[in-house]
């Protein structure tokens, strides 16, 4: 049965969710003015509002990720209770717990990710941030120039993707993670290399 959100503006039925790489099910996910909410039949649910989103897109880089997909980094740390992914309250969020952990949503019919992408910009809009809200109206003209549906992946320069403050800096801190990682693997594999040499 699908959600009875009110003001809706699109569902995509027979939708996979992903908490980091982690399979959580596949349910139906809905957009509203309200929030962007999944729910599968066995009660998991992920539910969203929009301040709390700070980075959403569509990515088709398939060697990031297998499946083309919407991405979603949240302002806050995400931990699953009872079957429900909720974020973490500011005032108990730690330091050391300042890990970014994406959810992916991957529809089967892949023409929605366009439409569910553009839904979410036009909900968005409907709660500007409040630490903005006192800048002046050329930060405002600058904002309305950011381009819709854009599309990122790991090969992206940072500096040529037009997105607000809190938006570029999520953009990079996930670089990093990834150029760490990278880096990382590339090592790990010097040093295996090395060993069976020997």
């Amino acid at each position: 049965m699908l959600s009875t959100c009110v003001n809706m503006k699109i569902q995509a039925i027979d939708t996979k969710a992903y908490i980091g790489e982690q399979e959580f099910g596949s349910g139906i996910l809905s957009i509203s003015e309200q929030n962007l909410f999944w729910k599968n039949s066995n009660g998991k649910n992920i539910c969203l509002n929009y301040p709390s989103i700070a980075l959403h897109a569509i990515s088709k880089d398939l060697n990031a990720f297998p499946h083309e997909c919407l991405y979603i980094i949240t302002d806050r740390p995400i931990e699953i209770t009872d079957g429900n992914v909720e974020l973490k309250d500011e005032e108990n969020d730690s330091e050391d717990s300042d890990e970014i952990t994406p959810l992916r949503f991957v529809p089967e019919d892949k023409s929605l990710l366009n439409p569910i992408f553009k839904a979410i910009n036009e909900c968005q809009a409907l709660y500007p941030d409040q630490e903005m809200s006192g800048e002046s109206d050329e930060s405002e003209e600058e904002d309305q120039d950011i381009e819709e549906n854009q599309f990122f992946d790991s090969s992206s320069d940072i500096n040529e993707i037009k997105l607000s403050d809190q938006g570029l800096e999520t953009l990079r801190r996930l670089n990093i993670n990834y150029q760490s990682e990278k880096n990382a693997d590339l090592i790990e594999n010097e040093k295996q290399y090395e060993d069976a040499e020997n």
